[in-house]
């Protein structure tokens, strides 16, 4: 008789319990029974030799991972996130099998689960001839499995999507979609804060992904035209309807942060004898001013469309550190939308080493890569 699978974790809470019922729901769909899960103190040896073990949780403080760890079968990067997964034979019973998923923290135990789910089961689940086999439950943990060991940690920390509201249908699914993506930030924009806007904030809490709201900062359909009648009235109109949407909107749902866009996205640096970056870089930092000097703890996103700036980088320079500029429209792919437009990636090299360190080399650089994704409005 082919040994069981059981699934042993250490914490139940959190984002571990976000791994632990990914995990668990994963498995428990390839399997002919119940899926046994256990918390590891209520483990004990027999339990350890009579079964396949699946064991999930933090490096630190876990005594059966440590000891997965001593015997050199898993090594997690010691970062923020990193995690390591190895799949072979079981430590303590050279019959059976083990799925040993180590996290350097809770985040990292999650990203595991998801790249176990989806890099190495994957291939089992939508194998050739699985969805019209004879049968639909098939016992895929059956069979002995291949080996396999994978350890990881990110190289950039903050790793985000932009989307507009309107295209969220199922705020949940979302979030956990992005979970399996490893993507721990999301900018939402909208013309109006969503009804729900806090209970959003909080489901994307709960799985450690950051939301920043978006809205304008002056950003019209026509910008140009907008810019034709910009004056020190309208800069402080602006500045009255930023903080009256921040204070009314999005201070009390708990949000990371916010994000906007102003009249950048033109196809010229100039419009009605007036400088685009000049205008832009006065009226971010007299309304982001404003904002912190109420909200010092702010998080404040500018997203800058290059394409009405790019001489003009000196001028830019001068927009308030505290400001985070995200780059928008700097050239050929990975800032186009489309993957053959490479004719100029030498001059969007060239621009984005320039801009990395525009403001010093402390520049919390942001860049919109809008080749990975197409949107059919």
């Amino acid at each position: 008789m082919e040994k069981r699978w059981c699934l042993v974790f250490d914490k139940y809470e959190n984002l571990s319990k976000k791994a632990v019922n990914m995990l668990s729901g994963f498995v428990s769909g390839c399997l002919e029974y119940v899926l046994p899960v256990k918390f590891i103190d209520d483990v004990d040896e027999k339990t350890i030799e009579e079964n396949n073990l699946i064991i999930v949780g933090e490096m630190n403080g876990n005594r059966l991972l440590s000891f997965c760890e001593k015997q050199g079968l898993i090594t997690v990067p010691q970062q923020t996130e990193g995690y390591s997964v190895y799949i072979g034979e079981n430590p303590w019973n050279e019959e059976g099998q083990i799925i040993a998923i180590a996290g350097y923290d809770e985040r990292g135990v999650l990203y595991a689960c998801a790249d176990f789910c989806n890099k190495y089961c994957g291939e089992m689940l939508y194998k050739e001839g699985y969805l019209c086999g004879k049968t639909f439950f098939d016992d895929r943990f059956g069979k002995k499995l291949a080996k396999w060991q994978i350890s990881s940690a990110p190289a950039i920390k903050t790793r985000a999507i932009w989307t507009w509201g309107h295209v969220i249908y199922d705020y949940r699914e979302f979030f956990e979609n992005m979970t399996k993506l490893r993507l721990n930030e999301i900018v939402i924009w909208n013309d109006r804060a969503p009804l729900n806007a806090k209970d959003i904030v909080e489901y994307a809490h709960s799985l450690g992904i950051r939301v920043i709201w978006g809205f304008a900062w002056g950003w019209e359909t026509n910008c140009a035209k907008a810019l034709e009648k910009f004056d020190e009235a309208t800069c402080k109109k602006i500045k009255e309807t930023v903080l009256q949407t921040y204070e009314k909107d999005y201070a009390t749902t708990g949000a990371d942060g916010i994000y906007f866009q102003s009249f950048t996205e033109l196809q010229r640096e100039d419009v009605a004898g007036k400088c685009i970056a000049e205008v832009v870089a006065e009226l971010v930092n007299e309304t982001s001013g404003e904002l912190l000097e109420k909200y010092p703890h702010l998080h404040i996103q500018f997203g800058l469309h290059a394409t009405s700036v790019k001489t003009k980088l000196d001028i830019i320079a001068k927009v308030d550190k505290r400001v985070h500029i995200v780059w928008e429209d700097c050239g050929a792919f990975p800032f186009h939308y489309f993957t053959n437009k490479i004719e100029d990636f030498d001059e969007t090299l060239a621009f984005t080493e320039q801009i990395l360190k525009l403001r010093g080399d402390d520049e919390n650089f942001g860049a919109v890569l809008k080749g990975m994704l197409n949107l059919d409005w």
